[in-house]
């Protein structure tokens, strides 16, 4: 008997059971059997997979001649050791370099056909969707390219995590943002991840094939009925299984082989996604079996001898006439019959119908009737079978989820029972089973047999012999005597989550229809997987009590015991050490040791054990003999109740648990107060705050206020001194609020040099007076070391009088003026009002605005030309960023710039002007090939970011421009924060090749000193100096005087601001060589000031310079 072997990812559902019924089909008709090996680990989706596992154990190798391989089944090395063990092999739908014989789906052409069907229908700009993991997928984009260039046309590739929905959904956004660009269509690598494109496509508010044309590949059923029908590929699964056996048989009878590519033709269907109404391959064969019915219907009712004269339904034999008609559409295969299918059915139905009639009455016969019942009965009998075979459909999945609940709670529902025995599989109609577990670990690659399910008792023998891997299952089992002929043994590795336990066969029908990726037998080896780990956690937990008991016995616990009838106490040595006393004690040694603040409660729970319904009962307390120290102690105790009913004995068990007690109480410290300075932390201050927001619910007299404090000066102290002197401030500071408060009130640090404190029962003219001592007490010198400091505090007040209800809220407020007071003068204070909240909420509003425009990229970048005063051409621009609100419209930076430039959301932003920049100056380098610098500006942050070097020579790199091409402005202020620092860091940037300018300078503190050493290229005249020139005499000496020293220098000067004709005039005659302003030109789009590049530009008349400032 000939043995196939099928090597499959898992073992059956859709197209891998199609291909291996086509497999099983041609070999049982040889007379052999097939084994499936499958290859994914139980439980794994085949769908969800896109590379090849490497199968490490050669399940089957030995009993098996020959293997078809489906798709990324095992790794091309695993091939390799297939063939060089003198295994014939044919691969399905996998294309690796080997030399063997390969069946695979005709993709080239049915690719084609889609792209020349979407270029007909207008769409010149695709993409390509999926993962190209397989050569399947790799081919069906190629043919894609390959058929686009023959139109003239190029394609775009969109990737995807794997070949089902959630790829076709993770893809969407890369599709729509193509389709922003005039993307029109998309041809995916299968149906389903097209199904998951389209979902969120119309998700995201477009139309399918309006918006979006989508082809698939496969032909699913979900296609079908999906809104609108999928145009797709239609491949039969089963040939290819087909031709791979035949090949296989031919190669193993010793017939030469091609060891070469077989198509398996596959047909486009289009569809209503495409932008079609039907799919148009589907209407012959339906067409051709109308025909067929008609024609059994006209013989039935003799139509060809009627002569004229009018037919009723009364001449016909309506029940005889149904059964024509249903015996006529047995040839139609309701399981794979898509709607349109249904449809090009009917509609030939009733044309031949209607032909029929016409003719009829041309001869005489009056048959409208007649026609009119044989079309109402063909579409009532469609209808029927139709439903049928739905009926049908759900008993079959009835009964398979019926088989798999049996299964489930045959394996994990009896723990009793060992799942290894194959008892379990008595519940499903199988032939046989086997089940190796590995003796020793797997790389060892021996199983023993640990369970067998026969019916027959042809395969008892095998239990308990061990067997190589390569040889199971065992040949008994795969010639199981009463198995059909198209029955399979499946091979699934008990293996995954749960841990490798062996390997189960299991011989049994092909599953086609239900499987999915998660086929029945590889659900099966998963919950037999997961019956195995907890058959082996429970033998685990049988054995950890028993360790337990033994541990129990050797603890460092002391025993105890009392007797109820003499109230004698007997005590373990242990529990005599620990209770610090020689020997046993009456019950009277609770009154003696036990501290008196816990002698009730430690009576009580004893007391309570006295009932014979009591359970175990512990409680800690504190021991305390005379003269030596309290130390907490554990003490459980448990009734142990005679037969008569009554309690006889208490035992139990003391422990020591003085330490642990001690460590709660440092973690209880550590959870509610500071470590640093002592005080209460934000967790204490909020329960306090909390209570006394419930008093003064209550009552009207019961007041409170929240001080909240942020010291000012505090940083500079910590950076400069270091952490040691600013803790000492700190606590320095915590104490002098101690000494301000009474007993009734709190003070607290949430941390850094924020304080808040709690004041009870006062009026507000009161905390007032107390805020101004508390800030009189704060700016008093402080002498840390060496050096005497001071700090201020900016502080804001809440009060109850606003009437809150939660705790957070009144910090929240606090927070908010001391805010406040921060803005209007640092050391002040500041008592909340609700405009202050409505301030702080705007701005918070603002900041999430600037967040959603910079994840939207609602930012764009314009451009001002830098011009030659001689009226040379244009080589060097300035980028500007505007923000194109979606409700203000084009904003200036003065608009949303200070506000982001208090978060990191200004080096965001900055990145990505960056890098939109690179991007602007290679595009322009494509038409243009002149001079060209474009300048940036940096900010405090940017400047100062640990990633601003890594941002621009990524971005550089990324876009492939010139170091030179591009300028870096940074203002005085912002290098002279840290010169030495700053310095260092404009190096690093120049070492790159890039240029950098001292923006509105004139405006800062720099020294000609510190401007000599730093890597500068070019000074910038601040524009408040240029508006000045022939008005204010000294500030256009002054700009002279910068322009003279920037020649001196060698650095080139920039004139900022420039507006009118006679500035530029006397800028000329100065000695400045470039300007930019309102003069020249306005900050213009990326497309326009590209355009102004290389050539001169003049000044601009007064009403050009209006028109572009409205």
């Amino acid at each position: 008997m000939i043995h196939v072997g099928v090597l499959s990812p898992v073992t059956g559902g859709f197209y891998f059971g199609e291909v291996l019924a086509g497999v099983v089909r041609e070999v049982a008709g040889a007379g052999g059997r097939v084994t499936l090996v499958q290859t994914l680990d139980a439980g794994r989706a085949a769908e969800s997979f896109a590379s090849a596992p490497n199968v490490s154990s050669p399940a089957g190798w030995e009993n098996l001649d020959g293997f078809v391989a489906i798709a990324w089944a095992v790794t091309e090395e695993s091939l390799r050791r297939l063939r060089a063990a003198g295994k014939p092999v044919v691969l399905v739908s996998n294309d690796v370099t080997m030399d063997v014989q390969t069946v695979v789906v005709d993709n080239a052409t049915a690719v084609r056909e889609a792209v020349d069907h979407l270029v007909a229908h207008g769409h010149t700009r695709t993409v390509f969707v999926g993962n190209l993991g397989q050569t399947d997928m790799q081919e069906r984009y190629q043919a894609y390219t390959a058929a686009l260039a023959e139109h003239g046309l190029e394609g775009r590739h969109v990737g995807a995590v794997d070949h089902i929905e959630p790829g076709g959904r993770g893809a969407a956004p890369e599709v729509l943002a193509a389709m922003a660009e005039g993307t029109t269509a998309a041809v995916c690598t299968t149906d389903r991840v097209a199904l998951g494109l389209m979902a969120a496509v119309k998700a995201a508010g477009y139309r399918v094939p309006e918006d979006l044309a989508v082809v698939g590949f496969d032909d699913v059923e979900a296609g079908w009925t999906f809104d609108p029908p999928l145009a797709t590929v239609n491949q039969e699964f089963a040939a290819q299984g087909v031709l791979a056996a035949q090949m296989l048989l031919a190669e193993l009878r010793g017939e030469p082989a091609e060891h070469r590519r077989h198509t398996v033709p596959a047909t486009f269907l289009p569809r209503a996604s495409c932008g079609c109404r039907v799919a148009a391959g589907t209407s012959d064969a339906n067409a051709r079996l109308a025909a067929d019915v008609v024609a059994a219907v006209e013989a039935h009712l003799d139509l060809g001898s009627r002569g004229p004269g009018r037919l009723t339904v009364d001449d016909v034999d309506t029940a005889a006439l149904d059964d024509v008609i249903a015996g006529a559409l047995g040839g139609l295969d309701l399981r794979r019959d898509p709607p349109e299918g249904r449809r090009a059915f009917v509609e030939s139905v009733l044309r031949l119908l209607g032909d029929r009639r016409r003719e009829l009455a041309a001869a005489g016969v009056i048959a409208d009737e007649v026609v009119e019942t044989c079309a109402a009965r063909i579409v009532e009998a469609l209808l029927t079978m139709r439903i049928a075979e739905s009926l049908r459909r759900i008993e079959r999945l009835t009964v398979s989820l019926s088989e798999q609940y049996d299964v489930g709670l045959g394996l994990l529902g009896e723990l009793e029972r060992d799942p290894a025995d194959l008892a379990w599989l008595e519940r499903v109609p199988v032939r046989a089973g086997c089940l190796g577990l590995w003796e020793g670990a797997p790389e060892d690659r021996v199983l023993r047999i640990r369970g067998v399910y026969d019916p027959s008792g042809s395969l008892d023998h095998l239990r308990g012999v061990t067997c190589s891997v390569d040889a199971f299952p065992p040949l008994a089992a795969m010639e199981v005597p009463d198995a059909a002929p198209d029955d399979v043994a499946y091979v699934v590795p008990v293996r995954g989550s749960t841990g490798d336990h062996g390997m189960l066969c299991v011989v049994g029908p092909i599953d086609t229809e239900f499987g999915s990726g998660r086929a029945t037998y590889n659900h099966w080896a998963a919950l037999l997987g997961a019956a195995l780990r907890e058959k082996a956690l429970l033998e685990s937990v049988r054995r950890s009590e028993e360790r337990y008991a033994v541990a129990a016995a050797a603890a460092n616990d002391g025993l105890w015991e009392f007797d109820g009838t003499t109230g004698e106490v007997y005590l373990s040595e242990r529990c005599r050490d620990i209770l610090g006393v020689t020997s046993d004690l009456t019950d009277e040694f609770w009154g003696l040791l036990v501290h008196p603040d816990d002698r009730l409660r430690v009576r009580d729970t004893i007391a309570s054990t006295m009932t014979p319904e009591s359970g175990p009962v512990e409680v800690e307390f504190r021991i305390a003999p005379p003269g030596s120290v309290a130390r907490w102690v554990l003490l459980r105790a448990m009734a142990v109740v005679s037969p008569n009913g009554s309690v006889e004995r208490i035992v139990g068990s003391l422990s020591d648990v003085d330490q642990r007690k001690n460590l709660e109480e440092q973690l209880r410290q550590a959870a509610l107060y500071d470590a640093v300075t002592g005080l209460p932390n934000r967790r204490l201050f909020l329960e306090r705050l909390s209570w006394a927001i419930e008093q003064a619910q209550r009552r009207e007299d019961a007041r409170f206020a929240v001080v909240f404090l942020d010291l000012d000066g505090f940083k500079l102290i910590n950076d400069s001194l270091g952490h040691l002197m600013g803790d000492e401030l700190l606590t320095t500071i915590a104490d002098r609020l101690r000494a301000d408060l009474r007993s009734v009130d709190t003070a607290a640090r949430f941390g850094g040099d924020e304080f808040a404190v709690l004041l009870f029962g006062l009026r507000t003219d009161a905390v007032l007076s107390i805020v101004d001592r508390i800030q009189e007490r704060i700016a008093a010198p402080v002498q840390l070391g060496e050096h005497e400091v001071s700090v201020t505090a900016s502080i804001g007040i809440a009060t109850s009088d606003t009437g809150y209800e939660d705790a957070e809220d009144v910090l929240r407020d606090a927070d908010i003026a001391m805010y406040h007071a921060k803005e209007s003068e640092r050391g002040t204070a500041a008592l909340f009002d609700p405009a202050m909240h409505t301030r702080a909420t705007g701005r918070l509003k603002a900041h999430t605005e600037l967040r959603t425009a910079l994840l939207e990229e609602q930012f764009v970048v314009h451009y001002q030309p830098v011009v030659h005063l001689d009226g040379g051409g244009l080589t060097h621009l300035e980028a500007l960023v505007r923000w194109n609100h979606p409700e203000r419209g084009l904003l200036l930076p003065k608009e949303f710039l200070p506000l982001m430039a208090e978060t990191s959301t200004i080096v965001v932003l900055g990145q990505w002007i960056i890098d939109t920049v690179c991007a602007q100056i290679a595009q322009w380098r494509r038409t243009y090939s002149g001079p060209l610098t474009v300048s940036v500006n940096l900010s405090h942050r940017e400047f100062w970011s640990d990633q601003l070097l890594l941002t621009v020579t990524q971005a550089l790199s990324r876009h492939d421009v010139a170091p030179q091409n591009l300028v870096l402005e940074i203002t005085e202020s912002v290098i002279m924060a840290d010169p030495d620092a700053a310095r260092q860091i404009m190096a690093d940037l120049h070492a790159t090749g890039v240029r950098m300018h001292i923006d509105d300078f004139g405006t800062g503190q720099s020294s000609l000193h510190a401007l000599r050493a730093f890597p500068v290229d070019a000074l910038k005249i601040d524009q408040s100096f240029v508006q000045q020139i022939d008005v204010d005499a000294q500030t256009t000496e002054l700009v002279r005087i910068i322009v003279g020293m920037g020649r001196t220098l060698g650095l080139d000067v920039v004139a900022e601001g420039v507006q009118t004709p006679q500035q530029a005039d006397r800028l000329r005659s100065m000695g400045c060589d470039t300007a930019q302003g309102w003069l020249y030109a306005a900050a213009l789009p990326g497309d326009e000031a590209g355009a102004l590049l290389g050539r001169p530009l003049p000044a601009r008349v007064p009403a050009e310079q209006e028109s572009a400032r409205s």
